[in-house]
């Protein structure tokens, strides 16, 4: 790693010296800079005039709040529709013992719930 050297600002002496000369290019820049002993390369040069003709922008960085225009989809059960943990509170002993018998009857769980999709758009 490069040693600093102290009390030398390369990037402010590049600065000052595109502020004497704006038309210079970065290899002239970085040649005479090296004359006075601070060495740069061309491609920092470039990087630095670049990033000093940013507008320099106050505040927290980011998107402002409020900025999106997303709408939200909701995500989840169509309404009207129970979720598990309340359906199976609600449900008696005698409406399970029902649906435990058409299971029997349909074969399996799977095709009874194929059964029962079909049956929903049936009535829908």
């Amino acid at each position: 790693m490069a040693k600093k050297t102290a009390g030398q600002n390369k990037s402010k002496a590049i600065r000052d010296y595109y502020a004497a000369n704006p038309k210079a290019k970065p290899m002239e820049v970085a040649d005479a800079l090296k004359a006075q002993g601070i060495i740069v390369t061309p491609a920092f040069v470039s990087t630095i005039r670049s990033t000093s003709k940013k507008k320099k922008v106050i505040g927290k960085p980011g998107r402002p709040a409020g900025s999106t225009k997303t709408v939200s989809k909701k995500v989840g059960r169509p309404a009207g529709v129970p979720n598990a943990a309340s359906a199976t509170d609600s449900v008696s002993i005698n409406a399970l013992l029902k649906v435990k018998s058409m299971v029997e009857a349909v074969g399996s769980i799977e095709e009874t719930r194929a059964a029962l999709s079909a049956l929903e758009k049936l009535m829908k």
